[in-house]
Parts: structure tokens; C-alpha cells; sequence
């Protein structure tokens, strides 16, 4: 790094961290959670972007939820509760009047012991009437700098002495956020890749810049107002979904879309979110939200200046890159309207998408159906009806007055410790929603329809078993299936706790994909890929202060008459001291697979709120290993390194990633300050 870079650094360091005060440490059960969450996202898509969860677990842990006045959108932002239990909470509040204590929640029907040790950091028995007292300012703040030990070939110099990428090897992440007891909240984010230039070459300051500013009252007309940047979601995401939609995992029965309808956001997501803002005006059970963003994004243009591809990466790390850099505007406009009763919750809305010159896509027979040109057109019209233990919910949405998208589902409490979960998704061929991410089996779900099946059932002897079915059928090509097909994907996971201390799960996931394959073969041409996945992990504590957790997976892939399998073992060792000011974690993994269609994903441990779900592919091994130093109680500090070393090849990646080594080696430092 040169002069300039470290005086940019040290820029950062000045102006955006600010002292903070502690939120509570998510506890393990939690964490456990985030894990199964972060893994699911990265098998089903590598691009998906999680910081909407690291969002939504800061989220929780800043600010817990009051459950004496907690309404179900509040609760049902605590993920990992059920929709049946979060209606059995409310009930029982309903019946008996404010929580005492948080021992009362053991009464609640279906609301196992280590649910409630999961839900105490999270909430907080207060007054029914909020109480301000004197100003109080609170918040959080992180920095965080990456580095990878080996160069990669973009930033080796060329013939004039030019490397392709023109900034530096680091990537840096700032984020701060504060809140008060006034009602009102502010955030900020900085972030650039490793690459990515500051102050100069193309970009004037930092990469990405951005934040908000946020009013909350629950008393009067206007409820809730924010300026900058937000997420957005409504109903079953057939319309509105801008982060993160609901997956197929572990949590067999959480099919029902339960994002936040509209919050501050400082996802480091560049093409997500929204910027702008939004407002919500109630009166008794009505509410009314207008809400408008204006965004630049990054854009492959045509010789006659028109984009052909909105791009999602967020890297401008080159010349091409940067000449691409927000240079297509988008804008949404939109108002949703809700009304929520006793049993019965509805909402309408409209959606205005327009860019600013037409998108002109390369034509293939596959893609003849997705979102071309300026603008389009949605509305929706979503419910939720709650009757005891039987809760039907979903949405319909149009898309230029013509075309049609369709999700139904029910959540049921058959008996205690059993549940039952059903969905139905109908898609038109020519629907289009660039803002949607329904639960579906494609990310491009024009023309999909399919049926789920989830059951969920408590066991004797602390067992929980849970699974689904999901079939599905296209009714048009896909890339790299060139005909209408269908497939299915089961799971069953079963999990075994030995009191506190130790929990077996085991996982076996089967599916069929349909892909071309020679002619012949067929009589269309489109085969099925088979998937057999196995997971097995046990995590047990020894006291008083060590953990392990060991994993095991194996991958096995048919494709006509190619096949290819993965095994990966890997084992987990984390410590810490009496004091719980030293915390280290390290992991030790070795894998084996022999295509790519073969490979394995597994959570590893990483720096607070931040998540690593890699794939495993080719053979090696990989290590890491991680310190936790409470230097102070206001002052935590993390210390990670991470190394890939490959037994089958002497290159790592292509093109501008290109690592001219068999290993490659990550490191990361954090620093958190509170006040």
C-alpha cells in the first residue's frame, strides 16, 4: 500500500468509528440458527448476499423486542419461532394480560425450554405504556479489514507497469449505528473490495457510501418515517422482496414469508435495497406506507449506449468495471395499505419499476420471457388468517393488468409437538416482478408452479424430526434446459439433544433436477440430476469452557453416465477462559470432490455478525483460526486467518483471480467499540 492508501484508511478511522455500548452477545442457540440459515443461502445460489441476515441478527440483539406489547410482525421477526408459536404467545398474553416473568412462557402450548433460552437476549418484560425518561444515546460501531496473503494475477503489473486492478489488496467495512430513546435511530456504512480504488481513479471516496436516518413513534399519524437506505418486503415476495427470500431448509414449516415490511437497512449489497424512503401513516388498525427510491446501478451497455445486463456483483475493481459503475438509473415508486384484525391481517399495494433508458437483453429462447425494456407495472393483494392452530396466508399478484402469480399456503398445529406445512405457487410464463423472491426452485420463476409438504415433529426422548417434499414444473425453457421439465426435492433432518451439553443432527437430502442432457438419452433431450446428500454433525460442550463440533458430509451426483461425489470431514475446537474475555476457535477440514457438481458447503466460524459458507471443491484440506480478545467492556477485538491448501492443483481461480499457488490465505481483522 502506498502513502495515500493508508491516509485513506486512516480517513475512515477518524470520521466513522464512534464509541458504543454494548448489545448482548447472541447466544449459541441463536448462533446455531444463523448457521443453518447462512448455509441454506449459500447451497441454493453462490450469489446470494447475506448481510440481510447479519442485519437482521444486529437487529435483534440491538434492540429487543418488549413482549407485552409485541404485536405478531414484531414477533415474528425472531426467526427461528414457528408461526404457531408465535400465535400461541400472543394468545396466551391475550388470556392472561402482561407477562411477569420470563418463566410464564413455559405455559405456552409448543414452546419447548431451549426456544425460550434462545428468545431471552431477544425480548424484555416492560410496561404496556413506554416510559421516555431523560436522552439516551446508544449504538454500535465495527471496522473491519480483510487481506489475502497471495497476490492475485489482477494486481500483478503488466508490460507498462499497470496492473488491471487499481487499488489496493485490502478490503475495509465500516458500519455504526445509533439510537436513542426519542424515537429516533441513524446509521452509516462504508465498504470497498480488495481492488476497489478510494479517493481517486474513478471512484471519489469509498466504494460504497451510504445510510439513514429513522423516526419511530407508536402513538399519532405518522408512525414511522425514514430517509436513506431501507430494505423493502411484502406478502409472499411475488412483488416486493429486496433481500434475502424465503428458502427450502432444516425449518421444514418456515414457508411463510416473515421479512420486515419495510425497514433501515445497511446491508453492504449494492444491488439490493432500496435508497430513498418511506413513510407510514396509521389510524387504529389501518395503515397506509408511500414509499420512493432512486438508486444508481451498475450496468453492461451496447454501442448505442443501452443496458444489456444490470449487474449484481458490486466489484469495480478495473477500468471496465469502473466505466460500468452507476450509470443506469432505477427508480420505484409504489404505496401499500394494510389492515390488521384480530384473526385476519390484509394488504394491497402498487409498484412502479422504471429505469432510465430500455434494458435491452441478448435474446436466447430461454430468457424470450424476463423483464426487457423501461418500466413495469405490479399489485398485489396478500393475507393472513390466524384461527388457533390453523394459519392460511398468501398473495396474489398482477403484472400489467394481464398476467398472474399465485402462492397459497397453510402453517397447522395438528397436535402438540407436531406440525403440518402446505404451500401451492402458480406463476405465469409472462409474468414480471424485477423486485420479487418468492419461495421458489428457480431465482427466474417465470412459468414455474409447484406443491411443498413440510412437517415438523417433537419426539420422545428430545428428539425433533422435520421434513419436506417439493415437486415443481416449468412450463418453458431454462438455461441449460431446453424443453418444459419437473423435479422434486425431499429432506428429512432429524436432531437429537443430550440435555444441555450435546446435540446429534442428521440430514439427508435427495433431489432431481432436470438438465439437458445428449440426444437420445431422452425423448426430449432433458434428463434428471440426481443429488444424494448426507450430513452428519454432533456439538458437545465440556465444561467449563470448551466446545467441539464435528461434521461430516458426503455429495453424490448422477448424471447420465457421468457420476461425481464429495466427502468432506471437518472438526471444530473453540475455547475460552473463565472470564470469557479470550475466546479462540479453530477448525481443521479435509474434502475430497471430484467435479464441481459434487460440491459441499459447510458453515465455519467467523468474526461477530460475519458468515463464511464456502464451497468445498476439488481435494485438500483447509484450517483457520480465530481469537476473541475483550480488551476492555467496551473494547472487542477479533484476529482471524483462514487457508485453502489443494492437493490437485498448483492454480486457484481464473482470469484476474488467478492465485498462482496451491494455497490461499485469508486474513481478518475486527474491531468493535461501544458506548
Amino acid at each position: 500500500m502506498n502513502l495515500s492508501d493508508w491516509k485513506a484508511i486512516l480517513y475512515i478511522v477518524v470520521v466513522f468509528i464512534c464509541p458504543i455500548d454494548g448489545f448482548t452477545q447472541l447466544n449459541e442457540g441463536i448462533q446455531e440458527w444463523a448457521e443453518e440459515v447462512a448455509s441454506v443461502y449459500a447451497e441454493e445460489t453462490d450469489t446470494e448476499d447475506l448481510s440481510f441476515l447479519i442485519e437482521q441478527l444486529t437487529d435483534l440483539a440491538t434492540n429487543p423486542i418488549n413482549l407485552n406489547v409485541a404485536g405478531r410482525e414484531e414477533l415474528e421477526q425472531i426467526f427461528f419461532l414457528t408461526d404457531i408459536q408465535v400465535e400461541n404467545i400472543l394468545f396466551k398474553r391475550y388470556v392472561n394480560g402482561p407477562f411477569l416473568t420470563i418463566y410464564e412462557l413455559q405455559a405456552v402450548e409448543g414452546l419447548p425450554v431451549e426456544v425460550i433460552q434462545k428468545m431471552e437476549p431477544l425480548i424484555y418484560l416492560g410496561a404496556t405504556k413506554k416510559k421516555v425518561g431523560k436522552f439516551r444515546l446508544w449504538g454500535d460501531s465495527f471496522m473491519r479489514v480483510g487481506h489475502q496473503l497471495e497476490r492475485v494475477q489482477g494486481f500483478e503489473p503488466d508490460e507498462s507497469g499497470e496492473s488491471a486492478y487499481l487499488g489496493d489488496r485490502f478490503s475495509l467495512y465500516k458500519r455504526t449505528q445509533l439510537e436513542t430513546n426519542r424515537n429516533v435511530s441513524a446509521g452509516i456504512i462504508a465498504e470497498k473490495d480488495p481492488g476497489e480504488p478510494m479517493f481517486g481513479r474513478g471512484i471519489d471516496g469509498i466504494d460504497l457510501m451510504s445510510g439513514y436516518i429513522h423516526y419511530e413513534n407508536d402513538k399519532g399519524l405518522l408512525r414511522e418515517a425514514l430517509a436513506g437506505r431501507y430494505s423493502a418486503s411484502a406478502a409472499q415476495g411475488l412483488v416486493l422482496q429486496s433481500g434475502m427470500p424465503v428458502r427450502k431448509s432444516s425449518m421444514t414449516t418456515s414457508i411463510r414469508n416473515r421479512r420486515a415490511s419495510f425497514r433501515s437497512s445497511l446491508s453492504a449489497s449494492e444491488a439490493t435495497g432500496l435508497e430513498g424512503g418511506y413513510a407510514v401513516l396509521g389510524y387504529k388498525l389501518f395503515e397506509i406506507t408511500p414509499f420512493y427510491s432512486l438508486k444508481r446501478r451498475d450496468g453492461r451497455l451496447n454501442e448505442a449506449g443501452e443496458p444489456t445486463t444490470l449487474r449484481k456483483d458490486g466489484f469495480h475493481r478495473t477500468d471496465t468495471e469502473i466505466s460500468q459503475r452507476h450509470n443506469v438509473k432505477e427508480q420505484i415508486t409504489g404505496v401499500k395499505a394494510s389492515w390488521s384484525g384480530g384473526w385476519l391481517n390484509l394488504e394491497a399495494g402498487y409498484l412502479n419499476y422504471q429505469l432510465d433508458r430500455p434494458l435491452k437483453r441478448a435474446i436466447h429462447p430461454y430468457n424470450q420471457f424476463y423483464f426487457t425494456g423501461q418500466e413495469t407495472d405490479n399489485c398485489w393483494l396478500g393475507y393472513v388468517v390466524s384461527r388457533k392452530n390453523l394459519l392460511f396466508f398468501g398473495e396474489l399478484a398482477i403484472n400489467e393488468l394481464e398476467n398472474f402469480a399465485l402462492y397459497n399456503g397453510l402453517v397447522w398445529g395438528a397436535a402438540p409437538g407436531f406440525s403440518l406445512s402446505l404451500s401451492h405457487r402458480k406463476i405465469s410464463m409472462y409474468y414480471k416482478a424485477p423486485l420479487a423472491g418468492p419461495m421458489t426452485e428457480s431465482g427466474s420463476f417465470q412459468g414455474e408452479s409447484g406443491f411443498y409438504c413440510g412437517i415438523r415433529w417433537e419426539l420422545p426422548w428430545q428428539m425433533v424430526f422435520g421434513s419436506y417434499f417439493d415437486y415443481y414444473e416449468f412450463r418453458w425453457l431454462r438455461f441449460r434446459v431446453d424443453a418444459p421439465s419437473s423435479g422434486f426435492d425431499w429432506l428429512g433432518n432429524l436432531e437429537k439433544s443430550f440435555s444441555r451439553t450435546g446435540k446429534l443432527q442428521l440430514k439427508f437430502r435427495y433431489r432431481e433436477k432436470p438438465v439437458n442432457w445428449d440426444e437420445g438419452l431422452s425423448a426430449n433431450g432433458i434428463g434428471q440430476q440426481k443429488y444424494n446428500q448426507l450430513k452428519i454433525q454432533y456439538r458437545q460442550k465440556i465444561n467449563p469452557g470448551w466446545q467441539f463440533t464435528s461434521q461430516m458430509q458426503w455429495h453424490f451426483v448422477n448424471e447420465g453416465a457421468e457420476n461425481h461425489e464429495g466427502q468432506m470431514v471437518a472438526q471444530d475446537l473453540k475455547w475460552n477462559n473463565e472470564k470469557q474475555t479470550i475466546t479462540l476457535t479453530g477448525r481443521l477440514a479435509f474434502f475430497s470432490a471430484s467435479g464441481y457438481e459434487a460440491r459441499l458447503y459447510s458453515y465455519e466460524p467467523h468474526v461477530l455478525y460475519m458468515f463464511s459458507v464456502p464451497a468445498y471443491s476439488g481435494k485438500g484440506s483447509r484450517y483457520l483460526l480465530m481469537g476473541n480478545f475483550k480488551i476492555a467492556p467496551n473494547l472487542h477485538l477479533w484476529l482471524r486467518a483462514a487457508r485453502w491448501k489443494y492437493d490437485d492443483r498448483d492454480v486457484i481461480g481464473s482470469g484476474n483471480q488467478q492465485v498462482n499457488s496451491n494455497r490461499k490465505t485469508e486474513l481478518t481483522f475486527q474491531v468493535r467499540l461501544k458506548f
